[in-house]
């Protein structure tokens, strides 16, 4: 297909060509949800292990075992200790009421008498099949003690149970990174597993409110000064402050073609609104990819194509391919390497045609169970048809996410993007080079959700630092949404 753009609609079909893509896009949405949701269970009595996997399957029940007074008097006399390992076995054994009835004759007293109880109220909970109760309990725990290890392999495992499938893995990557041993490593990698292969069809679906100081990434200057002559700055390029909305949704369907290999489809939308239409953008995402895992590396390769509005009339669409590698260098350091390049074409300001390449590359080590460090860094080319538009850029950053006590989940984040262009810019007299800073914190609520998802109050500030007045700017954003990774 040539990438040649055609005429240029006018605008009347261009709001209508808009509107059918938006309308076109949310009927999948809803749709795949439908079927997402009528997928079958997928879990079976082989996935029954000492992981955190189910352990809830359709099987005989064992004899309930009636409990003696004489047995609960021994039982109130042995060391804690040994009186939680006994629970557990009585527990894993298919006995919730036989560990009720002795936990109800001698409850813990001791130090950590307070989160052994409550846990194992969750496990006996868990094993009757109240997971939604077994899971309040075990994030209270956590809430007051995130380094519980036992717990969070208890709260991974109810959540697998629940089909909680991207909790679960997120809880899942931190054990792995805390796992004794080598065979303790292999047991959450195949819980890891068994989640992605459970996953035919997944649906997500996210919003915020973004207040901003500068939304649109203009200019604080009112007047510019360009070889001693003073130009006014026009309304779009100066700085825009309000309270917008950003939001959006994807679908994703996993094909498992043989044991190793999947064909990965996937489409999203994601809409960004403030006062007005000159600063709205709706975009709409499709990727297809065919994908080889193993236990140390994936590989995937494909396409992904995207459309874009920018304000009340431009229009953009690019497409290109892809390839993705994620490798596990150590139970605790994984490598994740994206590849892209696209071609671009914009429906008015065709000189902004062009394509773009793209690689970049993360590292994600987990100190522990509960705090994680991120490094972040990219290259990257940019072509148009202005060469003063053309620009080759950078970047790097870190990151640091950390479980708290008090429910709380904090992460911090710093990125550095540096840019020159090809030539010198209209009225610059030089390349205009770019270093842009941008900094995230953010706050999660653990123990408070409702759903499947925790509260997060997420801060942004942008620094843009530039030999060009115009280029140069700073924001501050907040956004209040919510969050499955908890």
């Amino acid at each position: 297909m040539s990438l040649a753009v055609g005429t240029r609609a006018s605008t009347s079909e261009r709001a209508a060509r808009r509107a059918l893509c938006m309308f076109v896009a949310g009927f999948c949405l809803l749709a795949v949800s439908g079927m997402a949701q009528a997928q079958p269970e997928l879990a079976t009595a082989a996935e029954q292990t000492s992981d955190p996997r189910s352990a809830n399957v359709t099987q005989q029940r064992p004899m309930r075992l009636h409990v003696p007074e004489a047995t609960r008097k021994e039982f109130a006399l042995l060391p804690e200790a040994k009186r939680l390992k006994i629970l557990g076995r009585l527990i894993r054994n298919g006995q919730p009421d036989a560990a009720e009835t002795l936990l109800q004759a001698a409850p813990f007293t001791g130090e950590f008498s307070h989160n052994r109880n409550l846990f194992m109220h969750a496990m006996i909970a868990h094993a009757r099949g109240n997971l939604d109760e077994a899971i309040n309990i075990y994030r209270e725990i956590l809430a007051s003690d995130p380094n519980l290890t036992a717990v969070r392999a208890e709260l991974a495992r109810a959540l697998y149970d629940n089909k909680e499938d991207r909790s679960a893995a997120h809880h899942l990557f931190l054990l792995r990174a805390s796992a004794p041993n080598t065979n303790a490593q292999r047991t959450f990698d195949a819980a890891i597993n068994a989640i992605d292969a459970r996953k035919t069809w997944s649906f997500n679906l996210w919003g915020s409110i973004a207040p901003s100081t500068n939304f649109n990434n203009g200019t604080s200057l009112e007047v510019v000064n360009v070889g001693g002559l003073d130009f006014e700055v026009g309304n779009q390029a100066r700085e825009q402050s309000g309270i917008g909305f950003r939001g959006g949704g994807n679908i994703g369907y996993n094909l498992h073609l043989k044991k190793d290999i999947s064909l990965i489809v996937s489409a999203g939308a994601n809409v960004l609104q403030y006062d007005g239409s000159m600063f709205d953008q709706t975009a709409l995402n499709q990727t297809a990819l065919l994908r080889y895992r193993q236990p140390n590396y994936t590989v995937a390769f494909g396409a992904v194509s995207t459309q874009g509005w920018y304000g009340a009339d431009e229009f953009v669409w690019s497409v290109g391919p892809q390839a993705i590698i994620s490798y596990l260098v150590t139970p605790k350091a994984q490598f994740y390497t994206l590849f892209q390049h696209v071609w671009t074409r914009f429906d008015l300001a065709d000189y902004r045609d062009g394509w773009a390449s793209t690689a970049n590359t993360e590292l994600k080590y987990a100190l522990s169970d509960t705090t994680i460090l991120f490094a972040r860094a990219g290259l990257g080319r940019l072509k148009t048809g202005r060469d003063h538009l053309s620009n080759w850029f950078g970047n790097g950053g870190a990151g640091l996410y950390h479980e708290l006590p008090w429910g709380l989940t904090g992460f911090a984040e710093a990125n550095v993007t540096y840019s020159v262009s090809d030539e010198n810019y209209p009225l610059l007299g030089e390349q205009r080079n770019q270093t842009r800073t941008t900094g995230v914190l953010s706050l999660t609520k653990r123990d408070f959700y409702w759903r499947g998802l925790a509260p997060q109050l997420e801060y942004t500030y942008v620094r843009n630092f530039s030999n060009d007045a115009l280029s140069r700017f700073d924001s501050h954003g907040l956004a209040l949404t919510v969050t499955r990774d908890f």
